[in-house]
C-alpha cells in the first residue's frame, strides 16, 4: 500500500546573515485541490508550523504554495455539504482558530508568501500570519456567500486588519480584489512583481531574520497580549516588557553594533 503524500512540505534554507540560523518554508501542496483546507492538510499545517516554532534554529516561517496560480482556494467545499452527522463537522471546526491562535501566539515571525490567490479560510490564514507579500498578478477575497456559506472564522481577524466598511464589503459581496487594492486596505504589507517575487521574498525573509531573535520574540508576545487590551493595561503591560528587554545581552549588543557600524552577533539572551 502506497502511503499518502504530505500536503504540506517541511524545508529549512540557511539565512543570509548566518548560516546556523534558519528559515522554515512550509509549503501547501495539495496542487490538484487548489490547496482546499481539509482536515487532513490543516493538520499537517498545524504540526509543521508547531514544528518550525520549537526548533531553535529557526528565525523565521514562511507559508507559501507549490501551485502555480493559487495559494489556497480556501475551506474545503465538498466537506460543507457531505452526509457527515453535524456534530462530527462541528468538531472539526476547531481547527481554523487552533491555528490562527498557534500562528499569532509562537514567538517567530510568519510571513506569508502570497504567490497565488488567497481565498475564503486561507484569507484568514494569511491575516493570522505577522506579514505579507503579495504577487502583484493575485486576488484575495472570501467568495463563500456566492455559495452560501459566511465567513464566520475569518470575520474576526478581517475587521482587525482593516476598516468595518471594507471588511464588509468582503464579506457580503464575495468579490475578489487585486494584490494593489488589498495593499491599500492594509490587508498587504508589499506587492512585488510576479517576476520578481522570489527574490524579493527571500530579501524581505532574510532582513527578518538579521534581527535578534530574542527581543523579535519578547516584541511579538507584546503585540499577542496587548491586542484587546484597555490603553491603560497595554502601556503597564509594555513599560514591564521594555525593562525586561533592558536586562537583555542582545539590546546591548545591538546598540553597541550599531555605534560601532558592525553587524551585531545576537547571544538570544
Amino acid at each position: 500500500m502506497t502511503a499518502p503524500r504530505d500536503l504540506v512540505a517541511y524545508r529549512l534554507e540557511p539565512t543570509a546573515s548566518d548560516p546556523a540560523a534558519m528559515i522554515a518554508y512550509l509549503t501547501l501542496d495539495d496542487p490538484d485541490r487548489r490547496n482546499a483546507l481539509s482536515d487532513s492538510l490543516l493538520d499537517e499545517l498545524l504540526d509543521a508550523v508547531s514544528r518550525a516554532a520549537a526548533d531553535t534554529a529557526v528565525r523565521v516561517i514562511v507559508l507559501i504554495s507549490s501551485h502555480e496560480r493559487v495559494f489556497s482556494s480556501g475551506g474545503n467545499l465538498a466537506a460543507f455539504a457531505d452526509s457527515r452527522p453535524p456534530i462530527t463537522k462541528y468538531a472539526g471546526l476547531s481547527r481554523f482558530p487552533t491555528l490562527f491562535r498557534t500562528l499569532t501566539s509562537i514567538d517567530k515571525p510568519v510571513v506569508c508568501a502570497a504567490n497565488g490567490d488567497v481565498l475564503a479560510g486561507a484569507l484568514g490564514i494569511a491575516l493570522a500570519c505577522d506579514l505579507i507579500i503579495a504577487k502583484s498578478s493575485i486576488r484575495l477575497g472570501c467568495p463563500e456567500i456566492s455559495v452560501g456559506a459566511f465567513p464566520f472564522m475569518i470575520s474576526a481577524l478581517i475587521f482587525r486588519a482593516t476598516g468595518r466598511l471594507v471588511a464588509n464589503d468582503l464579506m457580503m459581496t464575495g468579490r475578489l480584489i487585486s494584490a494593489a487594492e488589498a495593499q491599500t486596505f492594509g490587508l498587504v504589507n508589499e506587492v512585488v512583481p510576479d517576476d520578481d517575487f522570489d527574490g524579493r521574498l527571500r530579501e524581505f525573509v532574510d532582513g527578518i531574520a538579521a534581527r535578534s531573535p530574542l527581543l523579535m520574540g519578547l516584541g511579538k508576545r507584546a503585540l499577542a497580549a496587548t491586542r484587546d487590551m484597555s490603553l491603560d493595561a497595554a502601556l503597564d503591560y509594555l513599560q514591564a516588557q521594555l525593562a525586561l528587554a533592558f536586562t537583555t545581552d542582545d539590546l546591548v549588543e545591538g546598540v553597541t553594533a550599531f555605534k560601532e557600524k558592525r553587524t551585531p552577533h545576537w547571544r538570544n539572551s
